[in-house]
């Protein structure tokens, strides 16, 4: 996708967790405990997610938004 950083914000296997991190569920059956991963880290296993990343986007200037309020 064009315009888009090969970063974890914007990889399939990431889930957020606040504004800041979130997880890495690359290795889903491995454990249960995802490493946790900033969201401008990256890492060699990134797959680009598509319209997720700005819904990911959308709802952290959301959560900005209600901590300045």
């Amino acid at each position: 996708m064009k315009g888009v950083k090969e970063c974890c914000l914007s990889c399939t296997f990431f889930r957020l967790q606040d504004i800041g991190s979130g997880v890495c569920r690359v290795d889903r059956q491995a454990n249960a405990d995802y490493p946790t991963r900033q969201t401008d880290e990256q890492c060699g296993k990134w797959r680009d997610s598509g319209q997720q990343y700005f819904i990911r986007v959308g709802w952290i200037k959301a959560k900005k938004a209600e901590v300045v309020n």
